[in-house]
């Protein structure tokens, strides 16, 4: 059996930091994808190459208890972590592979990189969750779950569970999500965050937006650790400015749902503001020099909109406008003071799977 799980990656469009606290976010499936090849091999012997993590096949095995035993130095291992992670994940659901089965694991992430640059940064399109959704759903399909693989609701909090674990227990989950679903859709964490929900969206006419890439990238984990710290003796200023953000996203995400291009433009820009002001007021670098810089750029354009996606320091950002030829002269001008667009595209259809007879990774 050789199965090919593929997940896109993500940008969150608005919504970031306020998700945290119950507010729902725009996420957008991006046409990039992370892809995990589980092939079957008799023989109790596994292994895994990764060569955008580490350049060389990794071996282990399948212990009694159905967890991974890894035959390698702790420092090859460790950056490997995330496979190890989705393997525990996988046991404490039942679906560890049994003792002793061989398989070879082949994943692939190099989509998820600016190749233009000789040190290939990441672009901060999630690619650990894609990558946790395409293998974690690998391992289903080899448990013969595959119907069962389009269930959203059945899925998405066991992938959670494992992504939050390989991040230390942060994130919303919207990354994941989003991967797994596809399309444009509005995420939110219900009930204190034991129920997420992730909603389709469509994207108004007459609403268009490019993406542009800092040259930076950034590291959400760090920036959420500083939130965290500062929200700790400042916990009214944080509930002010966090309900503030989560009430601007809802009127956003009502927008999209009720086709208001106009209506979207505005929120957008006032999450922007507000985005930028709890940067500020917290220490948390979101408005990086290079966001600052392409910031001031694109308001010099009528009714261009900018803004960071995600955690924002660094990585990608969009520009929204409802004049097409306003933002083409936007991008103009930003590609010629060095910041590039980054040519990327809705993915519409979330995690596909295929299964075929069996063959060499």
């Amino acid at each position: 059996m050789n199965i090919v799980a593929a997940a896109p990656g993500k940008l969150v469009l608005l919504g970031e930091y306020a998700v945290l606290e119950g507010a729902p976010a725009v996420a957008m499936a991006i046409d990039r994808r992370a892809v995990a090849r589980l092939t079957v091999q008799p023989g109790p012997h596994c292994e895994v190459f990764a060569p955008d993590v580490l350049n060389q096949r990794l071996p282990f095995s399948i212990d009694s208890n159905g967890l991974p035993d890894w035959q390698a130095a702790g420092a090859a291992a460790a950056k490997l972590n995330l496979v190890d992670e989705v393997l525990r994940g996988l046991a404490d659901e039942g679906l560890a592979p049994a003792p002793g089965s061989g398989f070879k694991l082949a994943l692939d992430t190099s989509a998820f990189f600016d190749t233009g640059n000789a040190e290939r940064p990441k672009l901060g399109l999630g690619s650990s969750a894609a990558l946790t959704v395409a293998l974690a759903m690998a391992f289903v399909a080899r448990a013969g779950l595959a119907d069962d693989a389009a269930s959203h609701a059945r899925w998405l909090p066991c992938l959670l569970a494992l992504h939050r674990k390989f991040q230390g227990g942060q994130g919303s989950g919207v990354d994941v999500a989003t991967s797994l679903v596809g399309g444009l859709i509005a995420y939110q964490l219900n009930d204190g965050g034991a129920t997420p929900t992730a909603r389709p969206l469509t994207w108004p006419a007459g609403l268009h937006q490019r993406f542009i890439w800092s040259g930076r990238s950034a590291s959400t984990p760090k920036f959420l650790a500083i939130l965290r710290a500062w929200r700790l003796a400042h916990e009214a200023e944080y509930r002010t400015r966090m309900d503030a953000l989560g009430a601007i996203a809802t009127v956003a995400v009502a927008s999209l749902a009720a086709g208001d291009a106009p209506g979207f433009l505005i929120a957008a820009a006032s999450y922007a503001n507000d985005l930028r002001a709890l940067g500020l007021a917290s220490g948390v670098s979101i408005y990086s020099e290079e966001h600052v810089a392409i910031a001031a750029l694109a308001a010099s354009h009528q009714g261009v909109v900018y803004k960071p996606c995600g955690a924002g320091g660094g990585d990608v950002g969009v520009l929204f406008a409802t004049d097409p030829e306003c933002l083409t002269a936007a991008v103009a001008q930003l590609a010629a003071s060095g910041f590039a667009s980054v040519p990327l595209a809705v993915d519409g259809t979330g995690l596909r799977i295929a299964i075929t007879e069996n063959v060499e990774a």
